[in-house]
């Protein structure tokens, strides 16, 4: 019996270490877990969405695009005068069909396309100004970029661009730029119009051979409201006779700046 006692007795110790032991295991195996198989950190992977847009959906092209091939087409094939004073800019210019007329004995030349805003200048200047070796430049464009809600500062980021261009073809050509018309359908925009119209004036006024003119006051009533006979129907787009208050005010920088030639065509 003693020793049967004492057999049990060990096989009760065996089992008890055995218990102790695997119980001490399952209490490290976290620990190790943690320590020897925790992942890494993970970084981010670059997103594809972007190289699939580019690849598969390329930028649209500029609405003026076909409009503005036709028009350097036509100036390629025709007759200049050498040295134009080159008129560039949006629907203001383009519209203008008496140009010739209303500077008779100046070679003026109308690069005006579209609805075009400063940032679409900017794109084809090289294209259609430069290649025609502008002896001056007068500008009308920014009207439609502020009509979107763009922010004045923005626009005038984009008319430095457009300036800088210019300068860069000539460091000493007469450049005028006209400011921005009080259009009475973008009346909500006044503001930002006449803000505009500073910024380009005062940056203006610190450049060689320029000018700005102004014919925005000249279009304002006394109660700082546009005056409607200026404009078309549309009350966007000027009338004849909110064309000569340009013609009026553009002549006094061509008299003071431009050389007279009597054998300029308007295009």
């Amino acid at each position: 019996m003693a020793i049967g006692s004492m057999n049990n007795h060990a096989i009760q110790c065996v089992f008890a270490l055995v218990l102790a032991s695997a119980l001490l295991c399952t209490k490290l195996a976290p620990a190790q877990s943690v320590t020897s198989f925790a992942p890494p950190p993970r970084v981010a992977a670059p997103d594809p969405a972007p190289l699939a847009e580019s690849a598969n959906n390329p930028p649209a092209p500029n609405p003026f695009e076909s409009e503005v091939n036709a028009l350097d087409a036509r100036l390629s094939q025709s007759p200049i005068t050498s040295s134009p004073v080159v008129f560039y800019g949006s629907s203001s210019i383009r519209l203008w069909k008496s140009l010739q007329q209303d500077f008779s004995g100046y070679a003026v030349l109308n690069c005006g396309f579209g609805g075009s805003r400063l940032t679409d200048c900017v794109r084809y200047a090289n294209r259609l100004v430069i290649p025609r070796k502008p002896s001056a430049i007068v500008i009308y464009a920014g009207d439609n970029d502020l009509a979107t809600g763009t922010p004045p500062e923005k626009v005038f980021q984009s008319f430095k661009q457009l300036y800088a261009i210019f300068r860069g073809y000539s460091p000493s050509i007469p450049i005028a730029f006209i400011s921005v018309k009080p259009s009475p359908a973008r009346l909500m925009f006044l503001d930002n119009i006449l803000k505009f119209n500073e910024l380009v004036e005062i940056f203006l006024k610190t450049q060689p051979e320029t000018e700005y003119i102004d014919v925005c006051s000249d279009m304002l009533g006394h109660d700082r409201k546009p005056i409607q006979s200026l404009f078309r129907t549309d009350q966007i787009h000027l009338s004849p006779a909110g064309y000569e208050i340009l013609r009026k005010e553009i002549g006094e920088f061509l008299s003071e700046d431009c050389p007279r030639s009597q054998e300029g065509r308007s295009q």
